[in-house]
């Protein structure tokens, strides 16, 4: 019979493996700039509004408007990116970034049908390194079908990291790692690209991981 803490972990990973496929990842740039970390881009579904918006990520209306060029709060449309200015809270920073490399895709954002509940990061043959975000305990280091070697560390405060898409890991289940530790390398994917899916969990509720990288 697994012990108590055993099968929350066992949850975990299954609700995480069978949440959502990993978005594809688009060949085309998405990233408006190099500022990225210090927000992030919604895509504007059916239903929404700018204050529904505001109120979410706690951001005025007339900020959005400002950062987006929005002439009015009726002009948004379904489909729309919009940047979100990210606010300091005490867990911002809370994680180093997983790996050196470019934003491809972002949180919540739909690509091929897929919704993408972390972000992929797009790095490169001589830069193909994956470092643990923080100290923590790997409670994951396997094959998860779908999304192939995958490492889940369990962190202070119920938080997760998870970094799927490995070529390899270096790293056991069972092992603490250290903040900055090597676990593993990128895999390639389509077209040769080497690309980190890397999500941040709270409990197993997604988490924008811009939010939370330094």
């Amino acid at each position: 019979m697994l012990k108590p803490q055993s099968l929350l972990i066992f949850i975990f990973i299954f609700i995480f493996a069978t949440s959502c496929a990993p978005a594809r990842v688009s060949q085309q740039r998405t990233t408006p700039d190099r500022h990225y970390a210090k927000g992030t881009y919604y895509l504007v579904k059916k239903g929404d509004s700018l204050w529904r918006i505001s109120k979410k990520y706690s951001v005025s209306i007339k900020e959005l408007m400002l950062k987006n060029n929005i002439s009015s709060p009726r002009n948004l449309k379904v489909g729309q990116k919009i940047f979100i200015p990210l606010r300091k809270t005490k867990n911002t920073g809370y994680f180093l970034w997983p790996t050196n490399g470019e934003v491809l895709n972002f949180f919540n954002e739909v690509v091929e049908n897929s919704i993408n509940k972390g972000i992929n990061i797009k790095t490169s043959l001589d830069n193909k390194n994956v470092n643990a975000c923080a100290y923590g305990k790997v409670v994951f280091s396997d094959n998860l079908k779908g999304w192939g070697k995958t490492i889940i560390i369990k962190h202070d405060s119920n938080f997760y990291t998870i970094y799927a898409n490995l070529a390899d890991t270096v790293i056991k289940e069972g092992s603490y790692a250290k903040k900055g530790q090597h676990i593993g390398k990128v895999a390639s994917g389509k077209n040769g690209n080497y690309l980190l899916h890397f999500e941040v969990r709270k409990r197993n509720i997604p988490q924008d991981p811009l939010r939370y990288l330094n």
